[in-house]
């Protein structure tokens, strides 16, 4: 079941691993804990095959937040028809 927590949850690990952030909170910027473009672009490539969906790098750019990016992800989910896409929010 995909759901905004279990996304939130999965981009929180992504970003402490490749920020070097112990538990990044979910509303500070990706940018504001030392991400770059380069860093995005990786993470957005992995958020991506995780969740197969196409993450394109202006999607950080909009939703620079953990919370936000989930949000973001989930919502793509639900368009492709993921089943449990929607549930938990």
């Amino acid at each position: 079941m995909t759901n905004t927590l279990t996304v939130q949850d999965e981009v929180r690990a992504v970003w402490s691993t490749l920020l070097k952030v112990t538990d990044p909170p979910p509303d500070v910027s990706f940018f504001e804990l030392g991400g770059d473009s380069l860093a995005a672009h990786h993470m957005l490539r992995q958020l991506s095959r995780t969740f197969a969906t196409d993450l394109k790098l202006r999607q950080i750019y909009e939703t620079p937040t953990i919370g936000g990016l989930a949000e973001a992800i989930v919502e793509r989910l639900e368009r492709a028809g993921v089943p449990g896409a929607s549930a938990g929010r």
